[in-house]
Parts: structure tokens; C-alpha cells; sequence
């Protein structure tokens, strides 16, 4: 049985990710109903006025996202809304037009400033893009910045909310996936200790000694830190690295 979440690798140059971050982000504003949002986007460059953005937004939140029946008193002792439903006496829709019929199994949008966000079943793949944008961001936010976490929501990284398996960069070197993680050389003449403290499973002694073999070249402060033997090598491996001031 071919399993549900298949792996792929897809090869881009690093010049193409901005151009995919843009393409994600544009999706998931579009499917959230951010309209004029996702045209200053795509449309940077076109210098689109207020009204334009408008003209825009207003034409497809009308069609893609229409709002549900405001249904008015038309004074008569009878009742009306935006798509033509008749009514009953009891205000209630005795026969739905065909405009409603064709629209009211959309998504629905009230407000001009209404939006879904991210995560609600209305957003469908709009969710995943934004994490996969989430995704890339945070690789090229921690290339920027050598390795470190540095102010901006860029870094943050996904917020998983859809479930599906989150995007994954494999480092070009290494051949692994790639982590915001900083990994860092515990000194030679404490290797042994380590190692030995490790077997011994003295896991408090093993930090005492790190804060001593790291006492004159501070540790950066991160989410969390570990320590981890690579081709018999002890290193300390800090996740989410901040720059020491």
C-alpha cells in the first residue's frame, strides 16, 4: 500500500524562493478573501490607485465570496434581499432565486473588512501555502542572519494547523534536512568527560561541565539547547540561536 504522505524532492535555485514565497502568499490571501491584499502583491509593480484595488476586490469577493441574504421589510407587509428570494409572511425564504442557488453553497463574507484566517475550512489549500511559505521564510531568515534568529516574523517558522507534514529544506551540503540549529564544538580536553558522564547518565553534571568548558566563549540563548555526538564528537547544539550582544 503507496503510503498517504509520498515524499518528493523538488530542486530550485535560491533565486526562485521569493518568487514561490509571493506565489503562496498570494494564493492563501485569495482563498482568505484578502483580495486587494493579494493584488498589491502580484501587482507591485503596477502602482494600483485605491479605487482600482477596490474595483477588484469588490468584483470578486461578490462572486467568489457573496454575502448571505440581508433580508429587508419592503414595507408592504413583505420582504426582500440582495438576490431576488421570495418570502413567506413568517420572513422566511419560501423560493430561492437562481443567483442565491448558484451562490450559497460559497464561502460567505458579510463585512468589506471580514476574512477568514488561516486554518479555517474555508481557507482549503490557502492554509497549507501559508505554511509552506512559513516554511522557506524562516530558511532564508536564518540564512540572512549567519545562521541566527534575528527580530522579524519571518523567523518564526509554521504554526502547523492543516496536519499535512510540514515543508522541508534539505541542506545542499550535508545532505540533511535543514534546522535553525547552531551546533558548537565542546572542547577537546572535555570530550572524554562528556562522553563519560553521558554512559553514566549524570545528565546534571554533564551541563555543570559545559557551562565550564563554555565560560570564557558564552553559549548563544535559543529555544533550547541539547547535546549531540557526531562522528565522535560531542557538540551543543542550540536551537533558534539569538546573537550574543
Amino acid at each position: 500500500m503507496k503510503s498517504k504522505n509520498k515524499k518528493i524532492q523538488i530542486e530550485f535555485d535560491s533565486e526562485h524562493l521569493p518568487v514561490i514565497i509571493n506565489a503562496l502568499e498570494t494564493y492563501s490571501r485569495l482563498q482568505s478573501g484578502q483580495v486587494a491584499m493579494a493584488m498589491d502583491i502580484v501587482y507591485a509593480d503596477r502602482n494600483l490607485s485605491w479605487d482600482e484595488r477596490q474595483h477588484i476586490e469588490g468584483t470578486v469577493r461578490f462572486m467568489a465570496f457573496p454575502a448571505n441574504p440581508r433580508r429587508e421589510y419592503d414595507g408592504r407587509g413583505g420582504f426582500y434581499d440582495q438576490y431576488n428570494n421570495e418570502y413567506d409572511e413568517s420572513g422566511n425564504i419560501a423560493e430561492e432565486n437562481e443567483d442565491w442557488k448558484n451562490k450559497k453553497n460559497r464561502p460567505h463574507l458579510d463585512h468589506a473588512n471580514s476574512s477568514f484566517g488561516v486554518g479555517c475550512p474555508e481557507m482549503k489549500g490557502g492554509t497549507v501555502a501559508w505554511e509552506i511559505k512559513k516554511a522557506i521564510e524562516e530558511y532564508l531568515h536564518y540564512q540572512r542572519n549567519n545562521g541566527y534568529r534575528d527580530m522579524g516574523v519571518d523567523g518564526d517558522g509554521v504554526l502547523n494547523i492543516s496536519g499535512i507534514p510540514n515543508a522541508k529544506i534539505i541542506d545542499t551540503e550535508t545532505k540533511e534536512y535543514w534546522e535553525p540549529v547552531k551546533r558548537f564544538p565542546i572542547p577537546p580536553k572535555y570530550q572524554t568527560k562528556i562522553a563519560d558522564l553521558i554512559q553514566s547518565n549524570k545528565f546534571s553534571n554533564v551541563w555543570t561541565l559545559i557551562d565550564k568548558a563554555f565560560k570564557n566563549k558564552k553559549l548563544p540563548a535559543g529555544k533550547c539547547m541539547k547535546v549531540e555526538e557526531k562522528d565522535s564528537l560531542y557538540y551543543v547544539v542550540v536551537e533558534k540561536p539569538y546573537k550574543l550582544k
